[in-house]
């Protein structure tokens, strides 16, 4: 079973022993815009090549810190739009075929205020859509701040294509922002979730602990996974140093449920 783990992109080329010791693919997280803006096609083709030797098939996450496609405010569009194409191109560079993404909604808006972003997404959000397309790249909404798993189908709806995103489901999130179980979350998003990303939590607060260590209901999304026609990608998304952790405890609930599920088999 293959899992990925999170690591910041100015930290990838020195992790990458690390990374590979412990038998971990890379998901580059670029949060850090002025690394990315700042890299060259020579910086990408070192990287495409370091990682191509150690047979790095990575996908990445998108920057976020404050960027919002969608926002009322156009200064904080452009730069969003900006950050966000440049992280397409560099994703592509890499060899990465799928990019998750934050959308930057956020559920305390007010009525107004959710039609005026709706509507910016749905005339800015396209262009994105169809530059990821044209280079090769995926992209994957992410539940973040979203309450219910309903806003991620909308604004996929207001897309002029909705089959061309996919979805990122987010165990440490549904746990903090929502009220609801990851298996409601599971139902809805369904076969269109292309990347899992997994950490843990104590329901208030987003620390991203290794999964085992808070209260996020991993045994109910193992055994769903083991249902799955077509597993998505399992990503840790903790500091490196703490994803053998997670891995072990994400592996030990993948063994200690099929060994249950054969028992049962076997009983009737």
């Amino acid at each position: 079973m293959e899992f990925y783990v999170s690591v910041p992109f100015e930290s990838l080329e020195e992790r990458m022993e690390l990374v590979s010791r412990d038998g971990f693919i890379p998901d580059v997280r670029m949060a850090d815009t002025d690394f990315l803006m700042g890299l060259t096609d020579s910086d990408c083709n070192r990287l495409k090549r370091l990682l191509d030797t150690r047979g790095f098939r990575i996908y990445s996450h998108a920057p976020f810190f404050g960027l919002d496609v969608a926002s009322i405010d156009e200064g904080i569009s452009r730069y969003s739009i900006r950050c966000l194409e440049r992280a397409i191109e560099v994703t592509a560079a890499l060899g990465g075929a799928l990019m998750v993404m934050h959308t930057g909604y956020l559920p305390q808006y007010s009525r107004i205020g959710r039609r005026y972003w709706f509507g910016n997404w749905s005339r800015r959000m396209p262009r994105l859509v169809e530059n990821a397309r044209a280079r090769g790249v995926q992209i994957a909404l992410e539940n973040t701040w979203d309450d219910r798993p309903e806003v991620l189908h909308h604004l996929r709806n207001l897309l002029p294509d909705p089959g061309a995103v996919a979805f990122c489901l987010d165990t440490g999130h549904t746990n903090v922002y929502s009220q609801l179980a990851v298996r409601r979350w599971w139902r809805s998003l369904g076969d269109d979730i292309a990347a899992i990303h997994l950490h843990d939590n104590d329901g208030l607060s987003d620390d991203h602990l290794p999964p085992g260590r808070g209260t996020v209901d991993f045994e109910t999304l193992v055994n769903l996974l083991l249902e799955c026609r077509r597993p998505p990608i399992l990503e840790l998304e903790v500091d490196p140093e703490r994803a053998v952790e997670g891995r072990d405890y994400i592996g030990a609930l993948f063994e200690r449920m099929r060994l249950e599920r054969a028992g049962r088999t076997a009983a009737s």
